[in-house]
């Protein structure tokens, strides 16, 4: 378990989610399931869509980039339906074994005993995201910008991406809002692209790393969990 802050002041636990809470990737598998409830008369503007966005990640274009072309695919898209279909996907994975990382459950509920809020940080958006959070407790998710108007999608962020420096950004308002300083709160991570939000507080904790970003907290003698 994680070690207790150095002084007894309040603190907060960021998560990521995708690779450090759950093993799949929420917003593609989402992504899939969306397509199948959507009517016929998308298809040729989700045949492009999707090519366009397989081209994006095969080019290994930023994370940054593929999240906000992500969005775009949500344009037009009632926000109470793509929430019940939000939920109605959450609940069609939770059947599968192995989707959480027991580890990582374990953590959350070391955070939460000790009376500390837990948070979700992630690239993904709400719709996705609070069905999970209200299972596990979290009190709050910091996720993707979604624009919308009059109930409905835009396409659009209306700020950063929630991913590397969106992650930190988020971070450090949450913390300037609830009073909290952030050398006493805790980030858990599992990509290069999370380094910024783990960077900015005193307890970091990378999840499952690759070499590459093993050897860099290594470098920065930041904790590793083998969660896998």
């Amino acid at each position: 378990m994680s070690s207790l802050p150095e002084a007894p002041q309040r603190w907060s636990a960021f998560f990521d989610v995708d690779g450090t809470l759950i093993s799949i990737k929420s917003m593609f598998s989402f992504l899939d399931f969306l397509v199948d409830h959507l009517p016929a008369s998308t298809a040729p503007r989700l045949h492009t869509y999707r090519e366009t966005l397989l081209q994006m990640i095969a080019a290994e274009q930023p994370r940054e980039a593929i999240n906000r072309f992500y969005y775009s695919i949500y344009a037009g898209l009632d926000v109470a339906w793509v929430q019940q279909l939000g939920r109605d996907w959450y609940a069609s994975i939770r059947q599968h074994d192995g989707l959480f990382f027991q580890r990582m459950l374990d953590e959350i509920c070391w955070h939460q005993q000790q009376g500390a809020s837990t948070v979700l940080v992630s690239g993904s958006f709400a719709a996705l995201l609070t069905p999970l959070a209200e299972e596990l407790g979290v009190s709050d998710v910091i996720a993707a910008p979604m624009e919308t108007r009059n109930g409905f999608y835009t396409g659009q962020l209306t700020g950063l991406p929630t991913i590397g420096q969106g992650k930190a950004d988020g971070l450090l308002a949450f913390t300037r809002q609830h009073g909290l300083q952030p050398r006493h709160c805790y980030a858990y991570g599992d990509d290069v692209s999370d380094i910024p939000m783990l960077e900015s507080v005193g307890h970091p904790y990378m999840v499952n790393p690759n070499a590459q970003v093993r050897d860099m907290c290594q470098q920065r003698n930041w904790h590793v969990i083998e969660a896998a």
